[in-house]
C-alpha cells in the first residue's frame, strides 16, 4: 500500500477518534436552582397526600423568594439553594380562619418547609424536598403554565 494511502487511513482513523472521544464527554449538569425554580402544586406533605390541592401551592422565584399558599393561607419567606441544599428562612403567613382539615394540612406544609434540606426535580418532573437525613417532607408537581 503506497504511504499516501496509509496516511490517509490514519488521518480518518484519527478523525473517527477524535469524534468518538468528543461525543463520549458528559455535559454539564444543569443547575438545581433552574430547575426548581418556578410555580408548584403542593401534592404530598409530611407523609401525608394533600387533600385539598385546589390551592396548595408553592413558587421558588429567582430572586430568592418563596410564596404560596396551604390551602387557608398564603405563606412567604427568602430561600437559598446552592446545588441540591436548600435553606428556607422563617416563613410569614396570612391569618385566616381556617376549618380542622385545612389548619392540619397548613401544619404539615409548613413544617415540611421548616425542615427542607435539600430539593432536587426528579427525572420524572417531581419535586421533591429533604431532611437533612434524606426522608422526604415534601412533594409537588409542576403547574402548567397560566396555572
Amino acid at each position: 500500500m503506497p504511504s499516501f494511502q496509509r496516511k490517509g487511513r490514519l488521518a480518518w482513523v484519527l478523525t473517527l477518534l477524535a469524534c468518538a472521544q468528543a461525543g463520549a464527554q458528559t455535559l454539564p449538569a444543569a443547575d438545581p436552582a433552574l430547575e426548581v425554580r418556578g410555580r408548584w402544586r403542593i401534592e404530598q406533605a409530611r407523609t401525608e397526600p394533600i387533600y385539598d390541592r385546589a390551592l396548595a401551592r408553592l413558587e421558588f422565584g429567582a430572586d430568592g423568594r418563596l410564596s404560596g399558599h396551604t390551602s387557608c393561607n398564603t405563606l412567604k419567606a427568602a430561600y437559598v439553594l446552592e446545588g441540591e441544599r436548600l435553606r428556607i428562612e422563617p416563613i410569614s403567613t396570612t391569618k385566616l380562619r381556617c376549618g380542622r382539615l385545612q389548619l392540619e394540612q397548613e401544619d404539615r406544609i409548613l413544617s415540611a418547609l421548616e425542615l427542607a434540606a435539600t430539593a432536587r426535580v426528579r427525572p420524572d418532573g417531581l419535586l421533591e424536598l429533604r431532611e437533612a437525613d434524606g426522608r422526604g417532607v415534601l412533594r409537588a408537581t409542576r403547574l402548567p403554565a397560566g396555572e
